[in-house]
């Protein structure tokens, strides 16, 4: 079990000092959150989290507008006015869609890890957990809207600082909740492991409602081609 050091400080940073953590992503170890973790503050998960929302709302729009563009250069003449009329509307809601859903996300994806920590016997509390994850969520959730403005190679470098952030993600459920190094990945992963098994029961379910549908069109087509 970790074993977290005195901090130096336990009142809450201001948020001007936030932005200079953000920039220590890389050297984000279990001692770095052991030290943050006692300066958690709500106010500032909030604020970090409205300038991801909307940075990457905005970069996210832009990269639709750029390669919408693209794309309607392909279409027929026909195609492109339609295009461009709905493409407005298709960025307001774009905006709209991902200024609520970082926030609903955040906390959900949070919430779901809390609830693992708390079943693999976790003592930490919700603020301090959602505090740290914070830390590296909001630099790589605006790194990564702008590396997909990049082709190809802004997809990789996104999947590759995905990876990263779960190994910091066990990392601060670790500190927060003082778990084992196995609890804590067992505590990020379960949500997954979770949605995954919901995912393919609804599937299942689907599958054995719409099978004799999609029997029935299948018999349709083959009878149609002979």
């Amino acid at each position: 079990m970790y074993e977290e050091p005195i901090p130096a400080q336990s009142s809450p940073r201001s948020f001007g000092e936030i932005p200079g953590l953000w920039a220590k992503v890389l050297q984000m170890t279990e001692e770095f959150f052991a030290q943050e973790a006692p300066r958690a503050s709500g106010s500032n998960t909030l604020i970090s989290l409205l300038i991801m929302a909307v940075a990457t709302t905005v970069l996210t729009a832009i990269s639709s507008l750029i390669w919408g563009g693209a794309q309607m250069a392909f279409l027929p003449a026909e195609y492109r006015e339609t295009f461009a009329q709905t493409a407005g509307t298709n960025v307001l809601c774009s905006l709209c869609s991902g200024l609520v859903g970082t926030f609903i996300g955040f906390y959900i994806s949070n919430g779901l890890v809390y609830l693992g920590a708390r079943i693999f016997g976790g003592s930490g509390d919700f603020t301090t957990q959602a505090y740290l994850v914070s830390l590296f969520t909001v630099p790589f959730g605006i790194a990564s809207a702008i590396l997909m403005l990049i082709p190809c190679v802004g997809a990789i470098a996104a999947l590759a600082a995905s990876i990263y952030a779960i190994v910091l993600n066990v990392r601060a459920v670790k500190v927060t909740h003082r778990l084992e190094t196995g609890q804590a990945v067992g505590a990020v992963l379960l949500p997954a492991v979770v949605i995954f098994v919901l995912v393919a029961c609804l599937a299942v379910v689907g599958l054995a409602l719409l099978g004799p549908a999609i029997g029935n069109v299948f018999e349709d087509v083959m009878d149609t081609l002979q």
